[in-house]
């Protein structure tokens, strides 16, 4: 009954905000546009719809109505980042199916894991690493949660019995909040990042690979540093020394013996494809391509199979709702519709000095995930509104670019639902959404500070 209200209430502030007056400078395709993907994101952040669903219904609606015609709503499913970030989810799938992210992480845990600080570093150290090649936060998390679990039990530190903030809390919390770092860190690590440095070329900012690296690559490691200390401090684990996991770890490390084949197959194309995507923006290699290659090599050799293609029907729905949203938000900003809105936001700001308006759009920017379940919808939705604001105030686009799709990675522990990986978290038990609202909001803000501070300078240094 509550999900048929919610149902009936979007459609109905859609069908308001489609025959509303609307101003002389938007066109009415545009109107109906907004109306449309207003309608779809609002049914993926109340529950109505999931993202699936909604986009689908979306594209749908746009195309009956004659507010896109066939041939452009379908263009986002030709798109190479659509089918960048597909390949690389199972390139992903491959890397856990080899064993080889589990040993990466059992290898650093053994060496850095004798203190539980020492243990959160690891846990982000290991996201940082095998991020370049996992497009999707959730499916790091998949693979990292097992092992923090496991080295909480082993450590007494059980939600059931109610000995959670032991250990498992800070770890659980460190590893989440990790997680939107390493995703900060690479263009690679998230679906949202390339479709993201998409968009901000229609405002005249190439972000390549090496691009987002050398920007990223500071304030990022910056925060990593400092992220897992303040969690230290204002939620501490009730232990502080874990000589069990570097045991556990070592254990586990000689159940799983020497590396195997398909483990030393996979090890290289995953060196091959971090090196040459590195490279891509200086020899000239389309991502896409060198992602394809790499997966034919998985194919070819066996360690990834067509059968396990099949099951994965997440890559198939993520490039559907994707490939959706992403020409929505394309299409509105090539109906000028953006630069409308951006005006507006620009008039609020025009009175304040350059930087003053930089850092409050960023802000603005970062506390609007708040109303958001999705980063994904979020960046969609808002990049190319703040790129336009920042534009006709006369910010540079390319920091301004930079900091808000780092800013989509690192507000991902915000809320409870910020993320899709944070359920996971959650539902362990270790964690309660009100320690995410309190903790994370510390921590996102903390975040921002970072970025800002040290962000903003190096990237006018090396940029």
């Amino acid at each position: 009954m509550i999900l048929m209200v919610k149902r009936i209430a979007i459609i109905t502030v859609g069908l308001v905000i489609w025959f509303s007056p609307h101003p002389v400078e938007i066109s009415d395709p545009a109107w109906q546009l907004f109306a449309i993907f207003v309608t779809t994101i609002f049914a993926v952040i109340t529950g109505a719809f999931n993202i699936l669903v909604a986009s689908i219904f979306g594209m749908v609606t746009a195309v009956l109505t004659g507010t896109l015609i066939p041939s452009t709503a379908f263009s986002g499913f030709s798109n190479d980042i659509v089918l960048l970030i597909v390949m690389a989810f199972l390139i992903a799938k491959a890397v856990v199916k080899s064993g080889l992210g589990k040993r990466i992480a059992l290898l650093i845990i053994r060496k850095y894991g004798r203190t539980s600080l020492g243990l959160g570093y690891s846990l982000i150290a290991t996201d940082m690493i095998i991020a370049p090649a996992f497009p999707s936060n959730t499916a790091r998390s998949g693979l990292l949660f097992p092992i923090i679990y496991s080295i909480s039990i082993e450590n007494g530190s059980n939600p059931d019995d109610g000995s959670e903030r032991k250990l498992g809390s800070f770890l659980m919390f460190t590893s989440m909040f990790g997680i939107g770092l390493s995703s900060a860190m690479w263009l690679t690590a998230m679906a949202a990042n390339p479709a993201g440095a998409e968009i901000a070329k229609a405002y005249g900012v190439d972000i390549g690979f090496g691009t987002w690296i050398l920007a990223s690559a500071f304030p990022t490691i910056i925060a990593a540093v400092i992220i897992p200390w303040v969690i230290y401090k204002i939620y501490p684990p009730d232990i502080k020394l874990t000589p069990e996991a570097p045991v556990l770890a070592s254990t586990e490390l000689k159940k799983m013996g020497k590396m195997g084949r398909d483990e030393i197959i996979t090890a290289s194309v995953f060196v091959m494809l971090v090196v040459f995507w590195g490279l891509s923006d200086i020899i000239d290699i389309n991502k896409t391509i060198i992602a394809f290659l790499g997966f034919g090599l998985l194919l070819a050799t066996k360690v990834f199979r067509v059968k396990d293609i099949k099951k994965e029907g997440e890559a198939l729905s993520t490039m559907i709702w994707f490939s959706i949203l992403y020409i929505m938000s394309s299409q509105l900003n090539e109906m000028k519709f953006m630069d409308y809105i951006g005006n507006i936001l620009a008039n609020q700001i025009e009175t304040f000095p350059t930087m003053v308006a930089f850092i409050i759009l960023v802000f603005v920017y970062v506390l609007l995930h708040y109303l958001f379940v999705s980063q994904t919808a979020h960046m969609l939705a808002l990049l190319g509104v703040f790129l336009g604001a920042g534009k006709s105030v006369g910010i540079d686009p390319t920091p301004l670019a930079l900091m808000l799709l780092f800013a989509t990675n690192y507000f991902s522990a915000i809320t409870p639902q910020g993320s899709s990986c944070n359920i996971l978290y959650i539902s362990s038990g270790y964690i309660t959404p009100n320690d995410v609202y309190r903790i994370g909001a510390i921590l996102t803000f903390t975040c921002f500070a970072i970025y800002m501070i040290f962000g903003i300078p190096w990237i006018s240094l090396v940029l």
